[in-house]
């Protein structure tokens, strides 16, 4: 098994979770004492930041790269040649951009515009939106199709990947995703700096500003909680230089941003917070409802069953595609909370995060996976 030549792909993962989730594999990968010898892991420069920020050792890994990918750019960079001497690729988050891999190919899955196509985003783009938007994930599709494993974080996208026909139900594995350990960890956790405005309610979004985000809900929502309830909340955002220049000029004047976070600074960011809103309407798995509630903060979340599943009874929930719903429960929790309470049930809701899965089962089962796929190609003599 020593001659296994095994590569962790994060070098295409450049924002969002798919960054943490990489970090944290790795990092986890790091800490394994039966950790096998010819690994190599490229990472992305943002992965390797996040990385260095929480004190990876490095030295655990055959090879340790720097090296960025961009999409389907990949298809004429090289990157075919540099993936030839491996025997399995583990891309953490897909799709993987080559044609001719001889490799066993296991790649991670999170793209619900792939498996929930008739959403309520399709539905409000003009025709030529639409045309381009399908077409960009018609071509993810065909990528993702070449993968001899596929790795999903809920049930319900292996469920949509099978119904549609994308992957026979055998190939696709299910591991939970979790809490990175790194939110029990504080002595790591870096400082951001937040201005936080006083005798006021502070309600955070971690995030990038996909569409399927909906962040554009939360000026209406701060109106309607000012002018309807008499309450002064102030929302912050992560958004990037790009992204926040791109956001109209009311959203601007009504939203504060802090920029974007890598990865240690999340835990201090919601730490600052009263609360966390999560407005998304389309989603594989986010980490957001898990964190914020590890952080022992109310959470406001989308009644959408992707959120429900991971989070129970523990998020307040409204319809993301209404204001005034949002608008709603977070003025009835405002008003009506009790410290007593609201700290049992914040309490609860962290058990619940911590026991939902961990960071460190996650690292072996996705090793598993890629030890697995290698003998079972190797008993059959073929490939999958």
């Amino acid at each position: 098994m020593s001659d296994l030549k095994i590569c962790i792909n994060a070098s295409n993962l450049h924002c969002g979770g798919g960054v943490q989730v990489a970090s944290s594999f790795i990092y986890e990968l790091s800490l394994l004492h039966d950790l096998p010898e010819n690994i190599t892991c490229l990472v992305s420069s943002e992965v390797a930041e996040n990385l260095h920020q929480v004190g990876c050792d490095i030295s655990k890994f055959f090879v340790y790269e720097i090296y960025d990918t961009f999409g389907v750019s990949s298809l004429w960079s090289g990157f075919l040649k540099k993936l030839k001497s491996f025997d399995v690729i583990f891309t953490v988050f897909g799709p993987l951009y080559v044609v001719g891999l001889k490799a066993i190919n296991i790649v991670g899955f999170a793209q619900p515009w792939i498996i929930y196509p008739d959403n309520e985003l399709y539905r409000e783009m003009s025709s030529y939106e639409r045309f381009k938007i399908r077409l960009k994930f018609q071509i993810q599709s065909v990528f993702f199709r070449k993968a001899d494993v596929v790795v999903v974080e809920l049930e319900h996208v292996k469920k949509r990947l099978t119904a549609l026909g994308i992957y026979p139900e055998d190939s696709i594995k299910v591991v939970n995703n979790c809490l990175s350990s790194l939110y029990m960890q504080p002595e790591k956790w870096l400082h951001v700096k937040v201005d936080i405005i006083d005798n006021s309610f502070s309600i955070g979004f971690v995030g990038r500003d996909y569409p399927h985000k909906n962040t554009d809900l939360l000026p209406e929502v701060k109106q309607i909680l000012l002018n309807k309830y008499g309450l002064e909340v102030n929302f912050y955002v992560t958004l990037n230089d790009f992204e926040w220049a791109s956001k109209s000029d009311s959203f601007r004047r009504l939203i504060f941003n802090t920029g974007s976070l890598t990865v240690a600074q999340c835990p201090y960011f919601y730490e600052k917070m009263d609360a966390i809103i999560f407005p998304s309407l389309l989603e594989c798995f986010s980490a957001t409802p898990l964190e914020a509630m590890a952080m022992k903060k109310p959470l406001f979340a989308s009644d959408r069953g992707f959120v429900r599943d991971v989070c129970g009874d523990y998020a307040m929930y409204f319809d993301p595609m209404n204001a005034e719903s949002a608008a709603e429960i977070i003025a009835e929790y405002i008003k009506n909370r009790s410290p007593t309470d609201e700290h049992t049930r914040l309490i609860a809701a962290r058990d619940h995060v911590i026991g939902y899965s961990n960071a460190h089962q996650r690292a072996v089962e996705y090793l598993r996976i890629a030890l697995e796929a290698n003998l079972q190609r190797n008993q059959n003599g073929v490939s999958f």
